[in-house]
């Protein structure tokens, strides 16, 4: 099998096979410089995903109405469960191509890739038929009321049917970030989502196609952005990553290594999405008003969770990457500096959401919403903002336990955090009515962060590195 020594990948950005792509080597550098770096693409790129998602609701509760904008936040915890599939395959991928391109070994980082790839497309495809024959059934367990149940029906089918373009897109963003490009996934995101907002506001605006039009035109953005990355893809590994042994295309052990990374992943991602389903579920039964004011802050506030999960993502490629290089002692002194980063991002966050919660509210109603649906959105931003900070203590350690493939210490600590908050918002429903749905969101983060950290420092993720103890004392003088 030919390798390469890991130390020629690294000139801060080094061009391999002209300027088709570039890659960095997260296992050199100041470690906070090599995080903050790798991160802001990766941080941009999941932010104007959300940007989709809020363009859809912003343009509905603008230029529709309060009920389109309550017809696309019904069907919302049900894309997340979908999302969840194609999130928790990109990280398995991602996990997996560090390793290897840590390692140097090219051959397998390009197996690891391309078995992704035609995994994910025969995937998109079973879950393409299922999403669209279940939607009518999944928007009635959820009790979406009867005055938006036709556009939430036609806004989640039309979301099904661009499953292929939404999984390949989210493996194909991790296999770029796995290499330390976090940069070029950002560029065709930033194309789709500019492409998506002009297509929403022509179908809505001049063509009247309402909520179909929301739905048409997140479906041809995503189609063409998806197809441009692949391509780009494509071309970028064959001449990259080349190689003088024969090319095997679909290896089962590879997709097995992917998939015990995966699975875990998905399950964590899509229990947390049915928790959340539960939770729309308790949130329907009050009525439109509230679905749409829980759905505008819900909306804006995952924005900056979303942030957190995309910085945990670049915590998990750094510490695969680094510990493929041997280096341990660089994965822990890059959980200290990100713990530091993510508890300064949480409060100057609070501090945003708590001071202008209408004005964010407002980036998805007009003047002419109701103030019911304006109150139950600041109530949720007021209760649930002041402490994101247990959202920046949690991420740094999980993104190490992903890395390290502690895939049972990361997984115990969500479950915690999310089966409290199912139980909680159901419990305290009943006595302080949305209030106590609310409230259960920071006492399940809190939960998930003692839990998280307490596994970080109990150190089962070093053991399963392999590496020799003696790895944690090296020195950061020739870092």
């Amino acid at each position: 099998m030919k390798t390469f020594p890991i130390n020629i990948l690294y000139q801060k950005e080094y061009t391999k096979g002209g300027e088709i792509m570039r890659t960095t080597d997260l296992s050199k550098g100041t470690p906070w410089k090599v995080l903050v770096l790798f991160a802001l693409p990766m941080i941009l790129s999941v932010t104007l995903q959300q940007i989709y998602n809020i363009a859809d609701s912003a343009i509905a509760g603008k230029m529709i109405g309060d009920s389109a904008l309550a017809a696309v936040s019904a069907s919302y915890p049900i894309t997340m469960i979908y999302l969840s599939i194609a999130t928790g395959l990109g990280v398995g991928c991602g996990v997996i191509t560090s390793r290897y391109f840590g390692e140097g070994n090219y051959s397998s980082t390009k197996q690891t890739i391309t078995t992704s790839l035609i995994f994910t497309t025969i995937l998109s495809a079973i879950m393409i038929i299922f999403g669209i024959l279940i939607t009518p059934a999944s928007l009635r367990l959820i009790n979406t009321p009867d005055d938006i149940f036709s556009d939430s029906s036609l806004y989640l089918r039309f979301y099904c049917g661009g499953l292929l373009f939404t999984y390949l897109y989210n493996v194909i963003t991790s296999i770029f970030q796995s290499l330390g490009n976090s940069k070029t996934p950002l560029y065709f995101l930033i194309f789709s989502t500019i492409l998506n907002i002009i297509l929403d506001i022509i179908f809505v605006g001049p063509c009247k196609m309402e909520v179909l039009g929301l739905a048409l035109g997140t479906f041809i953005a995503q189609g063409i952005a998806m197809t441009l990355s692949l391509l780009f893809l494509l071309l970028s590994i064959k001449k990259a990553l080349h190689t003088e042994e024969k090319e095997i295309l679909f290896n089962t052990k590879i997709l097995k290594d992917i998939l015990i990374i995966a699975i875990p992943s998905i399950i964590q991602g899509a229990t947390i999405s049915v928790g959340n389903f539960f939770i729309q579920r308790k949130i329907n039964s009050y009525g439109s008003d509230l679905i749409a004011g829980y759905g505008a802050a819900y909306k804006i506030c995952y924005v900056v969770v979303n942030i957190y999960g995309a910085y945990s993502n670049a915590i998990s490629n750094y510490t695969s990457q680094n510990i493929g290089a041997g280096k341990l002692y660089r994965v822990k002194e890059g959980f200290k500096w990100s713990l530091l980063i993510c508890v300064i991002f949480s409060f100057v966050m609070s501090l945003i959401f708590v001071l202008i919660p209408d004005i964010l509210l407002m980036i998805f109603m007009d003047s002419d919403a109701s103030t019911t649906s304006i109150e139950m959105g600041r109530y949720f931003i007021y209760i649930v903002a002041p402490f994101f900070i247990f959202m920046g203590l949690k991420i740094p350690s999980d993104g190490v336990l992903k890395g390290a493939k502690d895939m049972r210490s990361f997984m115990i600590a969500t479950f915690a955090d999310l089966i409290i908050r199912i139980v909680l918002s159901y419990a305290l429903s009943y006595p302080f009515g949305y209030k106590g749905i609310f409230s259960a969101w920071p006492i399940g983060w809190a939960v998930g962060a003692l839990i998280s950290v307490t596994m970080y420092k109990v150190g089962r993720w070093k053991r399963l590195t392999g590496l020799p103890s003696l790895q944690e004392k090296g020195s950061l003088e020739n870092i």
